[in-house]
């Protein structure tokens, strides 16, 4: 046994410097065979982590061998190795889920980062697993946080329940970042989970007034919102999703729902607009049509005839804004200046704003705060007095929401 010890011991260096499968496979027998001597376990820990973090991608399996071995060992907790390894864990789960793409079941390999955590056991986390990093002066997400997300993306498919010390560390996590509408959408959906829907709404809500420009968030939130209860709600919150910026490829989901939407309400027209669209992005991408889109366009009668829903879509616009800043209080406002376009938008003038050049107003509230908006994106003629006065919402000191005061 002392040899053996002795090759563990030595074997770290040879395993740090790109030979840790060599060493592996030379000890993981005494391991199995309960013959690794407890002080060597440490030492092996790290042996299985390089040999983790040096295999390829695609050894599904045989990354799968060897954190199930680590998982036998006896190491101290926490610890930068146990943290070390969970990094292996999620780097496992991301890599079989996207070799599974398009495979049948019988030839998938599959990780469960829900089972795994539980087994590396979550109270295992240690601050640094939750402080966020800064490389190159960019912040990128913590190991916590990445975890969280991958734990969230395998209970959504399986619409298990998590388990209790999960909901701790989502909880702890957004004690941190309180901004996060990452970290509030995935909230969101274990409320979901747990048909605690309006505290889904209301974290959602949230998220948004933080990110207004996520697609995803609008869909989920629609999605929450019951079509056969409020369907025009429902169809506003998906078109505010269809607005968003991202690739249009991502967003055929958004228009089935929105197809689906009209068809439970017998506007065929509307439906047919969007099923042709998510055709042509799949046709596009050389993809096949989900089978929603079939059962959807089975549901059509025959002659049907497309129809743009754009004008629609406007109408009920302000429904889904309203769903967002509706709980945010009302400030009275007076215009109390206002600045034309500055119309030189050359390179030499310094205004790197090459849209269309927009008028600003500066609104003043009762105490004598002031604040800035485009009257136009709230729908508000651009060319009215001083001393108009307008009835606004704040959010991180920016107007949101604008609209004339219906009480002079």
């Amino acid at each position: 046994m002392e040899h053996l010890s002795r090759y563990v011991s030595d074997g770290f260096e040879t395993a740090k410097n790109g030979n840790a499968n060599m060493v592996y496979q030379n000890v993981v027998k005494y391991l199995e065979n309960g013959q690794l001597p407890l002080r060597s376990h440490y030492a092996f820990g790290w042996i299985i982590y390089y040999a983790l973090h040096q295999q390829p991608d695609s050894e599904i399996v045989e990354r799968k061998k060897l954190l199930a071995n680590y998982l036998r060992l006896s190491v101290a907790k926490p610890h930068k190795l146990h943290s070390m390894i969970l990094t292996e864990a999620i780097r496992l789960y991301k890599n079989a889920k996207n070799a599974a793409y398009g495979k049948k079941g019988s030839e998938v390999q599959k990780f469960s980062i829900v089972k795994f955590s539980e087994l590396w056991d979550l109270s295992n986390l240690r601050p640094g697993d939750k402080r966020r990093k800064e490389h190159e002066g960019k912040e990128s997400s913590s190991t916590t946080e990445k975890l969280i997300t991958l734990y969230i993306d395998e209970i959504e498919n399986t619409k298990n329940q998590p388990c209790r010390k999960f909901i701790g560390v989502i909880e702890e996590a957004l004690q941190m970042y309180p901004e996060s509408y990452t970290l509030l959408s995935q909230q969101a959906m274990l409320k979901a989970l747990s048909c605690e829907t309006e505290e889904a709404r209301n974290l959602l809500r949230k998220a948004l007034l933080f990110a207004p420009g996520k697609f995803f968030l609008w869909s989920r939130l629609a999605m929450l919102v019951p079509a056969d209860e409020e369907p025009r709600r429902h169809v506003a919150l998906l078109y505010k999703a269809l607005c968003c910026p991202g690739p249009e490829q991502f967003k055929g989901k958004i228009r089935l729902a929105l197809a689906e939407a009209f068809i439970k309400k017998n506007q065929f027209h509307y439906a047919m607009w969007e099923l042709d669209r998510v055709k042509q992005i799949y046709e596009s991408n050389s993809w096949h049509l989900p089978k929603a889109h079939i059962m959807a366009s089975g549901r059509l009668p025959r002659e049907t005839v497309a129809s743009d829903p754009v004008a629609l879509y406007r109408k009920l616009v302000s429904l889904a804004d309203d769903e967002i800043y509706n709980a945010l209080p009302i400030i009275k406002v007076r215009k109390t200046y206002h600045k034309n376009p500055d119309t030189d938008t050359s390179p030499r003038s310094g205004n790197r704003n090459f849209g269309k050049p927009a008028v600003v107003w500066r609104v003043t509230d009762a105490e004598g705060k002031n604040y800035w908006l485009q009257p136009h994106k709230f729908g508000i003629p651009m060319d009215l007095p001083l001393g108009t006065t307008l009835q606004i919402r704040i959010h991180g000191s920016r107007p949101v929401k604008a609209q004339l005061d219906p009480v002079v």
